[in-house]
């Protein structure tokens, strides 16, 4: 026998001694000799072919396993795997494993982070465990592929060291429900970043299809998904498939939860003696017990997709009703969060499709929509609108075809990426009295809104009535324009100037922080409206939290195109939120050249342009913010103003013992409204 991979035998050939217990026969002409290569997780057998007996090495695996951990053997982190990160820039990346007794472990991390430099050098792991095992949680930035080592040193010699290639920090969701959710889409897909991977509770790999941990042998919409949401966060995105097709809601109860009638298929129910039927609880225990090996917080959220084995059944008496379906899904989200531990999100797909002449179920539909206003769950994408060409056998299906299994990815796209906007930014953070176990308020839907694209991003127009238009339409340039902005909490203002004949509009520059680089696209927006569809030279401008740093940033370079500035909580000082290390990158810079530069682009530093151009702001801010802290933004504008003899351009208006949240004073300030109002107007006459 020979072991590879193990600093202390490699390469070397040993003996196979037997074991007490261990039944061997003496090495005989008549053996055959096979090689059999093995790594850490595989099994292999070796079986019997024509007269030759079998050699059971079942003795000598367990003597590979004594040998290797009794010096150094890494168990954690594994190849391809990505840690939850705990915010946007770092998570927590666990090493465990075994080691000799009186060494010490050392860690070091390889790769470029896109949030920050890495952890330099060799780190001593401060280990917890008992005996020879180890077990040890590091900080590291959110990014990845990065390569890591991990040594074992006694004395200054070398004892065992291991390298795993691609070790990330990302973002994590748990995927759940039935065949679509799982590997029976018409065409395979692959992951194009290669930054996707996927747990089957045992290994990691790379996500291309099928996806380890799911029924099936096709395709899915994960690694489309996983794609997305990669270039849209720039960290890996790792999935946990547990879908099984043709199942039921009721088959994923926990053991022992009854029901009056069967689902279809019945393998993972009972029927009693009193006639009902219950849940064997098989596929709730794989579930919850995937789930805790994450860890508590160690996945984003749950995606379910799941109900047409509920909907429109064959045998009527097998399909669930709207009510029934809503209580076990119900069930089964809280009764999961307890096993676990914690409030897992779960986001929850309108699903319920068979064929073209069976498009849907409108209680399955409904009861799926009430788990969201019920506060439940946040809402998934509407796939039973996936229709015709996107489902299989040339529509007739009811799987996916390839480019549905591609739209289906995007549609979930589309539902993670303003949440999860909101779940990292702390700009955006919440108190308990306005946010939900579901998150924070989802983005705003106006009737009448236009979304368009200008530059190549997404732009957007909220219309007042056509009854209150005018020529030229006086109007509001938002910021920031992301997925998740502008949201609910913002409808009151919104329709407040939609009622006044004022127009939205904003368009997305990503995360730009004020840097040059998004002048182009505000530019680019700034003419469609203004020379193709008659919109006034001079907007107001609307500064959001660090939209205050997109608006005041695009002010200082066109002064002459502003009406004037309102703004809720706005960052005016970079250096404050997001900080030097953040905001470097936007602006192609260190954060040491940035600091160097900020007179130069920092806006509270040139805020004596928009002083000396007398363009007026009104500026709503809480004296307790502390992600946005108002003396050094809100406030420093004010003094700045006054110091340049035009303090009555600034309206300034503080909330007493208000943070950073979604208190109801900074969207429904009548003041801020009326200002804004008034400036647009103003500015359809200069």
């Amino acid at each position: 026998m020979r072991v590879n991979g193990h600093p202390l035998n490699r390469g070397r050939w040993s003996m196979i001694r037997q074991s007490p217990g261990c039944r061997t026969r003496s090495w005989r002409p008549k053996f055959a000799v096979s090689q059999i290569t093995a790594v850490r997780f595989d099994r292999r057998f070796v079986t019997k072919s024509g007269s030759f007996p079998v050699l059971r090495i079942l003795c000598a695996l367990i003597l590979i396993r004594s040998a290797l951990a009794s010096d150094f053997e890494l168990q954690l982190p594994r190849d391809w795997q990505v840690f939850q990160r705990q915010s946007v820039t770092n998570g927590t990346v666990r090493l465990q494993g075994i080691r000799a007794a009186d060494t010490t472990v050392e860690w070091r991390v390889n790769g470029v982070s896109p949030r920050g430099a890495l952890p330099s050098g060799w780190q001593t792991v401060a280990p917890v465990g008992v005996s020879n095992q180890f077990i040890a949680d590091v900080t590291m930035p959110a990014g990845g592929w990065y390569q890591l080592e991990v040594r074992a040193r006694r004395k200054g010699e070398i004892l065992g060291s291991t390298t795993i290639e691609h070790v990330g920090v990302g973002e994590v969701f748990a995927v759940a429900g039935q065949s679509n959710s799982a590997n029976h889409g018409e065409e395979r897909q692959i992951t194009r970043t290669g930054r996707v991977s996927a747990f089957d509770g045992i290994r990691w790999q790379l996500a291309n299809d099928p996806q380890p941990g799911a029924c099936g042998n096709g395709g899915s919409f994960l690694p489309p998904l996983g794609d997305a949401l990669v270039e849209q966060f720039n960290v890996p995105i790792g999935f946990v498939p547990m879908g099984v097709g043709a199942t039921s809601v009721r088959e994923w109860l926990p053991r022992g939860t009854r029901f009056p009638n069967p689902p279809t298929i019945t393998g993972n129910v009972a029927q009693l003696t009193t006639g009902e039927w219950e849940s064997r609880g098989t596929l709730f225990t794989n579930f919850t017990t995937r789930l805790r090996s994450m860890g508590p917080h160690g996945f984003r959220a749950v995606l379910w997709h799941q109900g047409e084995s509920d909907a429109n059944q064959r045998d009527p008496t097998r399909t669930l009703s709207g009510e029934d379906y809503r209580k076990y899904l119900e069930q089964l989200i809280q009764e999961s969060r307890g096993v676990i531990g914690w409030d897992a999100p779960w986001f929850v797909a309108q699903a319920s499709y068979h064929t073209p002449e069976d498009p849907g179920s409108p209680e399955i539909r409904a009861a799926q929509l009430a788990v969201v206003t019920d506060g439940m769950a946040l809402a998934g994408p509407d796939t039973d609108a996936l229709v015709g060409e996107l489902r299989d056998d040339h529509g007739r299906g009811v799987h996916f075809s390839g480019r549905g299994l591609r739209e289906h990815g995007s549609q979930w796209v589309a539902k993670i990426s303003a949440w999860l906007q909101q779940e990292l930014d702390p700009a955006a953070s919440t108190n308990s009295a306005s946010k939900t176990k579901a998150g924070a308020p989802p983005r705003l839907v106006l009737p009448g809104a236009e979304s368009f694209t200008v530059a190549g991003r997404p732009a957007f127009i909220f219309w007042p009535k056509e009854s209150q238009r005018s020529q030229p339409q006086p109007w509001i340039f938002y910021a920031p324009t992301l997925p998740a902005y502008p949201d609910e909490a913002e409808r009151w203002m919104h329709e407040q100037f939609l009622a006044a004949g004022i127009a939205v509009a904003g368009v997305d520059v990503g995360e730009a922080y004020g840097s040059p680089r998004s002048h182009a696209v505000f530019d680019a927006l700034y003419r469609e409206l203004t020379e193709r569809r008659g919109f006034a030279a001079k907007p107001c401008l609307f500064g959001r939290s660090r939209g205050g740093l997109w608006v005041s940033s695009w002010a200082l370079a066109h002064p002459e195109r502003v009406a004037g500035i309102i703004g809720i909580y706005p960052v005016f000082d970079f250096r404050t939120y997001p900080g030097l290390t953040n905001a470097a990158s936007a602006y192609g810079l260190t954060p040491a050249e940035l600091d160097a530069r900020s007179a130069e682009f920092n806006p509270i530093q040139r805020m004596r342009i928009l002083a000396q151009a007398r363009i007026p702001l009104a500026l709503v801010h809480g004296d307790t913010d502390t992600v946005v802290p108002l003396p050094d933004n809100s406030a420093s504008v004010a003094r700045r103003y006054e110091e340049a003899g035009v303090g009555s351009r600034v309206q300034l208006i503080v909330l007493p013992g208000q943070g950073h949240s979604f208190f109801e004073g900074y969207f429904h300030s009548q003041e801020l409204v009326d200002f804004a109002i008034t400036r647009a107007r103003e500015g359809t006459t200069n």
